[in-house]
Parts: C-alpha cells; sequence; structure tokens
C-alpha cells in the first residue's frame, strides 16, 4: 500500500502543486477586487458629498423648465454619471467593461440610462432640481451675478467669448443672453393675479438703478412662501436660478425667466 501511495505521489504531485498556486492567486485577486471596490464606493461617497453644495430652501420651482433642463439641456452624460455616483449602480459594471471592451462599455451606459431616467421618474422635482445644480456648477455652466455690489462672475464658455472678442470681462447682466445665471440679491415681493406673484431687486448702483424682474407662476410658489405676509412687506435675500429673457433699456428693467428661487 506504501508503494502504491508513493507512486501516486509521485504522479500527482505537480497538479496538486500546480492548483494549491491556482487558488491561492485567486484568493488574492478576490480579495483585492473586493477592497477595491469598497474603496470605489468610500472615494465615491466621498466625492459625492464634497462636490453637493447646499441651496437653501427653494419656494419657488417650475416644472417644465425643470424636465427641459434635463431633457434637452445637454447635460444628458453628465446627468447620468452623476446618478449613477449617487447609486452607486455601476461599481459591478465597471470591472466587466474593462473585461469585455465596448460591448461592456455599451452595457454598462445603457443600464447607467435606464437607472437614470427611473431616478427622474421617480424623484419630485425638487430632487432633480438639486441634482441639475450640482451637475451645471461641475459642468462650469453657470454665471454668477451679485445684484447688490452689480459684480458678475463669467463662467468658462463666456470667459472665451470675451477673451476672443476683446472685450473686458466686467460685463453688465443684461449682456449675458445665452447662459444660464445665478442671481443673488435683495429682493421685494409682490402678489398679482390672484396667487402669482412678482419679485424685483435693485440691480448695481446705476442712477437711476436697474431692477431685475421675475414673474412666479402661481403653481410654483411654495405655500409657506406664498402665505407669509412678511415676504410682501419688506425685502429679503434669494437666489435665482433662470435665464436673461429680455433687457429694457428705457425702463432699466432686465426680466428673467426663472427655473428656481432659493432662500
Amino acid at each position: 500500500m506504501a508503494v502504491v501511495d508513493g507512486k501516486w505521489w509521485d504522479v500527482w504531485w505537480p497538479w496538486l502543486t500546480v492548483w494549491l498556486a491556482t487558488a491561492v492567486c485567486v484568493a488574492v485577486l478576490v480579495r483585492y477586487a473586493v477592497a477595491r471596490w469598497a474603496f470605489g464606493r468610500t472615494g465615491r461617497r466621498r466625492a459625492a458629498r464634497r462636490r453637493r453644495t447646499f441651496h437653501g430652501m427653494c419656494f419657488y420651482l417650475h416644472e417644465q423648465r425643470v424636465m427641459d433642463l434635463y431633457q434637452t439641456g445637454g447635460f444628458s452624460a453628465a446627468l447620468e454619471q452623476e446618478v449613477a455616483d449617487r447609486t452607486n449602480v455601476t461599481s459591478g459594471y465597471g470591472l466587466w467593461a474593462k473585461v469585455t471592451g465596448a460591448a461592456g462599455a455599451k452595457a454598462r451606459r445603457d443600464v447607467t440610462k435606464e437607472r437614470f431616467t427611473t431616478y427622474v421618474q421617480q424623484n419630485t422635482p425638487i430632487t432633480v432640481i438639486g441634482l441639475l445644480l450640482d451637475t451645471m456648477r461641475r459642468e462650469d455652466a453657470v454665471v454668477h451675478a451679485d445684484l447688490t455690489t452689480g459684480r458678475l462672475v463669467p463662467n468658462r464658455s463666456l470667459a472665451d467669448t470675451l477673451r476672443h472678442s476683446g472685450d473686458d470681462e466686467r460685463v453688465p447682466l443684461s449682456a449675458v443672453m445665452s447662459e444660464f445665471v445665478s442671481v443673488t440679491g435683495r429682493f421685494t415681493a409682490r402678489r398679482v393675479g390672484g396667487d402669482a406673484v412678482v419679485l424685483r431687486a435693485r440691480y448695481g448702483d446705476g442712477d437711476p438703478p436697474a431692477h431685475v424682474r421675475i414673474s412666479c407662476a402661481a403653481d410654483g410658489i411654495r405655500a409657506e412662501f406664498l402665505h407669509e405676509d412678511d415676504y410682501f412687506s419688506g425685502e429679503f435675500q434669494a437666489r435665482c436660478l433662470g435665464k436673461v429673457r429680455t433687457w429694457n433699456r428705457a425702463a432699466g428693467e432686465l426680466t428673467l425667466d426663472a427655473v428656481a428661487i432659493f432662500r
């Protein structure tokens, strides 16, 4: 029996060594993959926390403009990636895409887009606007303006246009017609036509002073703002994301089409 055992060992020990080495390698790879996956999740969460910003309390939201923004605003790819980062739905597809090549990458894109569509459909407009604001900020798609001081901070696109045209970068807000703007100022509110509201804020220090005007449809105004009389008896600080509609030079009035207004 010992002779048989010795012969068996002589024949099979090289294969046993190979199998053992293979098992060790597989265990190391699995451990590495798990560690990398866990690190990736932590890194994405930390990065998401770093790039998300506090937008304040939203008291006006134009739902159709929000939907138009994510559907046709040119942010589709960035929004899909933002949702992927927030929900970690692609953590299992990253390695698959690397192994399978283009087909895997397409599968990842399709799954991410599907998850994004589901995310938007299942969430309220207030959730979607937060996602849009973070994405637009990361994509540098917004021009920022302080109505009190008249200071305007161009985004990359506007800065490039100004540099190539040779214009002074200290352009007035009335000249920014093609970019989204985020304006901050001290507003007054006035009820018009039932529950609709018009906001006005002084713009700059001209003489006579210019004003920014924002019309808020009744169905987009939060009830707590509409029914709080304090907002209609004095000034309050607010920030509006929107686009310049018109500039009336004679009246010194700039009209904004608001997407969302925060305080």
